[in-house]
């Protein structure tokens, strides 16, 4: 069956740019306490891009190292296609983190320095420092290849491995070849060795997917039905595919949980904050995770008032307004984010949609039979 490629095209370019634009209201309030996020911006939080570009009184709201190793997650998937004309695998990805390390100054990794292999070194503006996570910086440091689900590279199981493989679920959905669950989970251990520093990597990629592929609802209720359908099912895949892995438990308590806490919006008078306390802070993978599918589901048919409940808390909001943006992104598309938010008050646009259209562009050619 001949795919729909303008939908196709939407929902890449408004999964990625969703979540940078996730990604820059969250980086405007990193490390803020709710007392100043709310006294700063009213008890609505940060509502803008416009906002946020002026906490760092910039003509753009920038986003940090979590849109940056999506992009490049991206590009090494496309350098891995290009490269053989078969599936990408998680040394192409290896390789753009790489050179995403030589984006923040230290090239010592980097197989060529002169002439890297990703093009998207060559972005100027990808070389700006946006704290990076320590776990990232020190495993491409110190490792030669990175970790493995199988052969942990570290204990971690920060947020960093999860924030960056919605590309994966991306190209799953246009090659077969593409196994989304076991290549977002090789991706992630790449830096973080914990099972819960991969496993959400792996629901991430797995959900985006099947997003992708779902045909959008005219109404609200529609569309929260069908998130919540393609998170049930994927988290029947997890666990099906890692019943050997035991945390795989715990990670399917917080997404119960956040299913749960979804529904109680409906008759529950209180806001957003609370139940996102319940579910952490999003420092580490399963609580971003959790965080976002509680704020996508629950503001299903707006994608402003979800990316803005993924953010205005006190944890580790770039990231969960990253991974939101991604979900909900990828489920409504581009048109969609851009009734939503003025993406001229975001950085980069232009370059996050030629990274999102590689992806697709790339993938009739040369495939493997």
């Amino acid at each position: 069956m001949e795919r729909d490629t303008s939908k196709l095209r939407d929902r890449f370019e408004g999964c990625l740019l969703a979540g940078a634009a996730g990604d820059a209201l969250g980086y405007a309030i990193e490390f803020w306490g709710e007392g100043e996020i709310f006294g700063r911006f009213g008890k609505g939080g940060i509502q803008t891009l416009e906002q946020a570009a002026a906490v760092s009184r910039s003509s753009v709201a920038h986003f940090s190292d979590d849109t940056q190793m999506t992009l490049f997650t991206a590009n090494g998937l496309a350098y891995g296609m290009q490269r053989t004309g078969a599936a990408p695998q998680a040394q192409d990805i290896w390789l753009a983190y790489q050179e995403w390390l030589g984006t923040q100054g230290d090239e010592s990794r980097m197989d060529d320095p002169v002439h890297p292999k990703m093009w998207l070194y060559g972005e100027p503006s990808l070389h700006a420092l946006r704290a990076p996570g320590g776990t990232c910086l020190g495993s491409l440091r110190t490792s030669r290849k990175g970790g493995t689900p199988e052969r942990r590279i570290n204990g971690s199981k920060g947020c960093g491995g999860v924030m960056r493989v919605a590309p994966i679920g991306l190209l799953a959905s246009v090659r077969d070849d593409v196994d989304a669950l076991r290549l977002g989970a090789e991706a992630a251990a790449l830096t973080h060795g914990h099972p819960l520093g991969w496993l959400p990597a792996a629901f991430l990629a797995s959900l985006v997917e099947r997003l992708v592929l779902t045909d959008a609802s005219n109404s609200a209720e529609g569309n929260a039905s069908q998130l919540k359908a393609a998170i049930m099912d994927t988290l029947t895949e997890i666990e099906e595919r890692f019943s050997d892995v035991y945390q795989v438990d715990a990670l399917s308590v917080l997404v119960t949980d956040a299913l749960r806490l979804a529904e109680q919006e409906q008759t529950d008078p209180q806001g957003d904050l609370w139940r996102i306390h319940e579910l952490g802070e999003g420092w580490v993978g399963e609580e971003a995770l959790a965080i976002a599918l509680y704020a996508t589901l629950t503001h299903a048919d707006d994608i402003a008032a979800a990316l803005r409940a993924a953010v205005n808390h006190k944890g580790d909001s770039d990231s969960t307004g990253a991974i939101a943006g991604n979900i909900l992104g990828a489920l409504v598309g581009r048109a969609a984010l851009e009734e939503a938010f003025d993406l001229t008050q975001l950085e980069e646009p232009a370059l996050i949609i030629k990274v999102a259209d590689s992806l697709l562009d790339y993938e009739p050619k040369e495939v493997a039979q």
